[in-house]
């Protein structure tokens, strides 16, 4: 028996019509008729019922044919939330337009696109839709392709064509909401650090000179003028920079959906804490990014975040360094830090 994936799959296929179950129920019985009486006229008008099956057939297939689709995704897509889809049509051949086209995505594992459907696409012509689209999950998915369908010219049959034309778009996770870090010891400024006395950075102050300071920090005109040794404070920038560490070792039995809102919740905290104006750095078991500021440096994030797989082995080696400041997500499990500073933990 041929299941209804295999059906899907051919590369044409045809449903009748309730016109066209119609139309061919009479033309099977006027061929009833024809044979039984041998009556011409029964004959003529069989032949007049076939040549409109013909002519519906040769006609569907032309309008089907020399058409280019692209599709346009943004740059940025999240799981659970609405995309708006580009769907660019060109109409490649000289002379014979194309009339009454539905254009569907093919995307597999219960996921459904809307079709677009085009009255007229004149030759040579480009022509614009969009129709939005739901990604259930984060990570890649791949778009086989597309099926072009049609009832022209008579609504007798529906012709589908299944072109392939595979394109693999990212779906970045949903962002959950960010959790009060209200108790948390951080810098608190953002994108205004603090200044305090240092080695390095603008100018900030004059002092007098103390044992073990740099004496190419000595301003010298002024401790001329002076008569005393006066030493240069440069502004030293207080660091705020954070590592979100997602420690994505599951613990027995976790469930899926449990893992999935811990993934949501970390990316929400990560634009919420770049939209306040601190470098944040993502820290997995086996992939890190670097430190960024602003929004743009959220992608790099929430790539890393829509790949990312719970594994039930801890890492070997502690991927974390004594400059960073976590703010750990795990399952429950209690992650070795090393030398890192911890800011504080959140369970999911």
């Amino acid at each position: 028996m041929f299941s209804r994936d295999w059906f899907q799959r051919l590369p044409r296929r045809f449903t009748f019509t309730r016109v066209g179950g119609i139309f061919t129920t009479i033309t099977v019985l006027v061929s009833i008729g024809a044979f039984n009486t041998g009556n011409n006229l029964l004959y003529l008008l069989l032949g007049m019922l076939l040549s409109l099956i013909i002519a519906s057939g040769v006609l569907s297939e032309e309008v089907m044919k020399g058409l280019a689709v692209e599709r346009v995704f943004p740059s940025q897509i999240f799981a659970g939330v609405p995309t708006l889809v580009i769907l660019r049509v060109h109409n490649r051949k000289r002379r014979i337009p194309t009339f009454s086209i539905s254009i569907t995505d093919r995307l597999g594992e219960g996921v459904t696109a809307p079709a677009n459907y085009f009255l007229r696409i004149d030759p040579g012509q480009t022509v614009e839709g969009t129709y939005r689209l739901t990604f259930p999950r984060r990570g890649w998915w791949t778009i086989a392709g597309y099926e072009l369908s049609t009832r022209f010219p008579f609504d007798l049959f529906c012709k589908v064509r299944v072109i392939q034309a595979p394109v693999t778009v990212l779906v970045y996770p949903s962002l959950g909401q960010p959790p009060p870090l209200r108790s948390l010891a951080l810098v608190g400024q953002g994108e205004r650090p603090q200044a305090r006395a240092g080695g390095e950075g603008e100018f900030l102050a004059l002092r007098d000179f103390r044992v073990g300071d740099d004496v190419r920090r000595i301003h010298w005109k002024v401790s001329a003028r002076r008569d005393r040794w006066l030493i240069r404070d440069l502004e030293r920038q207080e660091t705020d920079a954070l590592t979100l560490y997602f420690y994505n070792v599951a613990p027995a039995g976790m469930e899926p959906q449990r893992g999935e809102q811990g993934i949501a919740t970390c990316a929400g905290l990560a634009r919420d804490l770049l939209e306040k104006g601190y470098p944040v750095a993502l820290v997995t078991t086996d992939a890190r990014t670097s430190w960024g500021r602003g929004l743009g440096h959220l992608d790099a994030i929430l790539r890393v975040l829509a790949v990312v797989e719970f594994t039930t082995q801890p890492p070997v080696q502690v991927p974390l360094t004594a400059q960073d400041r976590c703010i750990v997500f795990s399952a429950g499990v209690t992650p070795p830090l090393g030398d890192a500073q911890l800011l504080t933990t959140i369970s999911f």
